[in-house]
């Protein structure tokens, strides 16, 4: 399928690696000129050159997402190597697990300022050059807590500065969504399920084994049986939705909320 997008430049926030590389490469592969951002060099270089391996064209842009100074940066190096931004993809620095005891009020400062106030800045950098063409593609890989805070008895863990800063940034997600469709500009967000993303995944669940005194090995079974399909899903089955969400064909469909979780949130809906 021709998704109408070849020749477009995309910036892709955390694309080296999980589902922002799948991301990355998939839209690689559909034509467009991608702008990898991460922090960590090496996996930048590799998935930039997975991309050209394919025939793709890619450039690397080292940044930190905490800092809210990043933003314009990260735009200016998009200009500089192949033009303004026509599609973005935001995938904040997610808050770590815990309960309400284990944080202060930094710790909640933090996690607003990563989900919500960079989602601002990155929007605020990229949104006028999609406004000045009339045509962007904005994409959040967000979180399931957005709509239904997650708890110990669906999870197996704790997440309250999720399930505190989560819906706020859906709720920016939305209001952008209304505010830039005359402009041909959608906004939408994909919460993944539990998506097999490799090493740090693993050591995400080890801390959240620990934290309710289980090895790593009954946490995951406890896991699987709240999934329907069996499994942990692959980042690509995630990037293939959100690159579908930046194609031509996608012009109607803005503010919504499209989970990839192989059936798990039907449990405790």
């Amino acid at each position: 399928m021709d998704l109408g997008i070849a020749g477009k430049v995309a910036v892709v926030t955390g694309g080296s690696h999980g589902i922002g590389r799948a991301v990355s490469e998939e839209l690689g592969r559909n034509g467009c000129r991608v702008v990898v951002v991460a922090r960590g060099r090496d996996q930048l270089d590799s998935t930039v050159s997975a991309i050209e391996r394919e025939g793709g064209e890619a450039v690397a842009v080292s940044a930190d997402l905490t800092s809210f100074d990043s933003f314009p940066h990260i735009v200016a190096q998009s200009q500089a190597a192949f033009g303004m931004p026509d599609i973005a993809i935001w995938s904040p620095v997610a808050p770590p697990p815990g309960k309400f005891d284990d944080f202060g009020d930094a710790d909640f400062d933090s996690a607003y300022a990563n989900v919500v106030k960079g989602f601002a800045h990155f929007a605020r950098a990229v949104v006028p050059g999609m406004k000045a063409k009339r045509w962007g593609r904005i994409v959040t890989i967000g979180s399931g807590h957005a709509r239904l805070p997650g708890r110990r008895s669906t999870l197996g863990f704790d997440y309250v500065l999720a399930n505190t800063a989560r819906p706020a940034g859906l709720g920016l997600s939305r209001s952008l969504a209304d505010e830039l469709a005359p402009f041909g500009i959608t906004v939408n967000t994909i919460p993944p399920g539990f998506i097999d993303t490799g090493r740090n995944y693993e050591a995400f669940f080890q801390e959240c084994a620990r934290a309710v005194g289980l090895t790593y090995e009954q946490f995951l079974q406890g896991l699987m049986r709240r999934i329907p399909m069996n499994r942990f899903g692959r980042p690509e089955e995630v990037a293939g939705l959100c690159v579908f969400l930046c194609s031509q064909n996608a012009g109607y469909i803005t503010g919504q909320y499209l989970m990839v979780d192989g059936g798990h949130m039907e449990i405790y809906h």
